[in-house]
Parts: structure tokens; C-alpha cells; sequence
């Protein structure tokens, strides 16, 4: 069992969304700004009055429940958790729900961490069948959350290390980037001010799935671009990634506009026509936080005054 307090950080999908769901390789990195972790009510308080003591009580009763129909290979101390709640357990959380950074994912690997019995070391090397072992678990335990889940969101948030997922299924962890506090080459965080729905955006992107049309040009356009930019991410090649970048960027715009906020529609369109800087979804869409890559940050500081923007890294 894990102390209280120890910190579960956010995660950014930074490749893959939708393109997933179609085997598409996927890159996701733990945001180490914001995170979550368990404390008791009588010495923190909740935020923003969100009873999350109550939310955790309704989300064990879920768990106990899950437990009976999935028969999780996992043990959990249930009994602890009941007890730990009833004493006043909350998860105190700095990340923002619906905003696409894994609210729910890092709330799912602390529950895991501290009351899963014989839990895997997530400092370890790990096997891929125990990090698919892992993925099978989460996603089961963060059904709650959005009626279906991959369980890649708390898989970062419990292994605090980037992760590559290849053909929908091949789950390598790999080295973070070198930080280049010197470049502008910038990978940031656009605020849209607003939240955004997981499951209503799926629905619709599956409903558009069944047109054979949209199916084709997803897969001759979007999910080449994706393989290809986190290829290029990866092997930190700039010159590479903004061209496919581009191809997302403009991809999404064209097909997918319910994903991008009425708000930032114009923003988003700017960067395409000066090719100053390029956004992304940054999950689902839809609202929350959107991904933007630039060469020239200090140009989209006053280009994007209307938005928060909040720097992830330089590569």
C-alpha cells in the first residue's frame, strides 16, 4: 500500500486519438504539472465543492461490483478502502475534469497502487504481459469513467513514463525527450476555457465511421500522418514532424470540426494559413486543453492572447 499523498501525475495524449481505435500507433507522456493524491478531509479540504468522498464511495461500490461480473484477476483490500473512505478519504486532484489530461486515469492508478494487493512495481522492468496485464485492468477499472476505455490514460498515470503503443496492442515505455531549453521548437497546452464530453464525441466519430467514404480518406490520410509525426517526434526530426503535423491538423478541421471548440475554430485556422504553429486534439476534443507545436513560441504568445497557453516542452 502506497503512502498517502504520493503524487499521480496527468497524462497528453500527444498522437493517436481516433486514429487508435483503427490499430494506429499512439504516444501519451505523463504532465508532471498537474497531478492527484489521497489525503483525508479532516486535514485537506476538497476543491471547487466537489464532494470527492462521495464520489469515491459510489466508484468502490462500482469496483465491488465489477469485481463479481469481470472477476478481476486483481485482489484489492476492499475492506480498507471502505474503511478509508467511511474515515474520510478523498482524492485531492489539481486536474481539471474533462479537459482531456486524464482526470480519471490518475485517480485509477493511485485506487490500484494503494489497495491492489501484490501490485506490480511500476519501477521495474516490465514484461509486455504485464503491462498488457496492467491495461486490461485499468481499462475495466475506468469503465466508470467513460463506459469504455482503452486503460492507456492510467497506465501513464501509474507508470509516470512515456508510453508507445504500436498496432494497438504492443506496449513499449520509452525515454523521455532532452529537454532544449534553448529552441523554440515548442510543444504547448492551449486552455479552450470550456469541457468537453468523452463518449458523445466517440459516438459521433463511430456513427462517421460507417460512411465508407470518411473510412478511406481516415485511412489513407490521417492515420499515415500519425504513424509518420510520431515517427519524427520521436527521432526529434522537426523538420519532418510540422508537415504531418499539418496533415492532422488540417485532416481534423476538414472531417472532424464537432472536435474543435466554436471558440478557437478562427486560432486554429490561423496557424494552418501562416504555418507559425499547428493544433490538435488533445484526447477527444471537443473543449478542455488542445496541443499546439510551434517553432516560434514567443510569435504565438502574442498571436494567442485570448487563450491560457501553458508550455509542456522544448524538443
Amino acid at each position: 500500500m502506497n503512502k498517502l499523498k504520493t503524487k499521480f501525475y496527468s497524462k497528453i495524449l500527444l498522437f493517436g486519438e481516433y486514429a487508435l481505435m483503427f490499430g494506429s500507433d499512439a504516444l501519451s507522456i505523463p504532465y508532471t504539472e498537474l497531478y492527484g493524491y489521497f489525503s483525508f478531509e479532516k486535514t485537506e479540504k476538497p476543491n471547487s465543492g466537489f464532494d470527492s468522498n462521495a464520489h469515491l464511495r459510489k466508484y468502490a461500490d462500482f469496483l465491488g461490483k465489477q469485481l463479481k461480473q469481470v472477476n478481476f484477476e486483481t485482489r484489492f483490500s476492499f475492506d480498507q478502502l471502505e474503511k478509508d473512505i467511511a474515515n474520510g478519504l478523498i482524492f485531492n486532484s489539481n486536474i481539471p475534469l474533462g479537459y482531456g489530461l486524464g482526470s480519471s486515469g490518475a485517480l485509477v492508478a493511485a485506487l490500484y497502487s494503494r489497495y491492489a494487493k501484490d501490485a506490480i512495481n511500476p519501477s521495474r522492468n516490465l514484461s509486455n504481459g504485464q503491462l498488457e496485464k496492467l491495461k486490461t485492468l485499468f481499462a475495466q477499472m475506468e469503465s466508470y469513467f467513460h463506459g469504455k476505455s482503452s486503460g492507456l490514460d492510467p497506465l501513464i498515470c501509474y507508470l509516470q513514463r512515456p508510453i508507445l503503443l504500436q498496432n494497438g496492442s504492443c506496449i513499449k515505455i520509452i525515454e523521455p525527450h532532452k529537454k532544449k531549453p534553448s529552441t523554440q521548437n515548442t510543444l504547448f497546452l492551449l486552455d479552450t476555457g470550456t469541457t468537453g464530453e468523452t463518449q458523445p464525441l466517440v459516438n459521433y466519430f463511430t456513427k462517421k465511421c460507417r460512411s465508407s467514404e470518411f473510412l478511406n480518406q481516415l485511412k489513407a490520410e490521417l492515420i499515415p500522418a500519425n504513424q509518420q509525426a510520431i515517427e519524427a517526434f520521436l527521432q526529434n526530426n522537426s523538420n519532418n514532424l510540422f508537415p504531418h503535423l499539418k496533415k492532422i491538423s488540417t485532416f481534423t478541421q476538414k472531417y472532424l470540426k464537432p472536435m474543435i471548440p466554436d471558440s478557437i475554430r478562427t486560432v486554429w485556422q490561423k496557424g494552418l494559413d501562416t504555418d507559425h504553429f499547428y493544433l490538435k486534439l488533445c484526447g477527444s476534443g471537443g473543449g478542455g486543453m488542445m496541443l499546439g507545436f510551434t517553432t516560434d513560441f514567443e510569435y504565438v504568445k502574442t498571436e494567442i492572447k485570448k487563450f491560457p497557453l501553458h508550455i509542456v516542452q522544448r524538443f
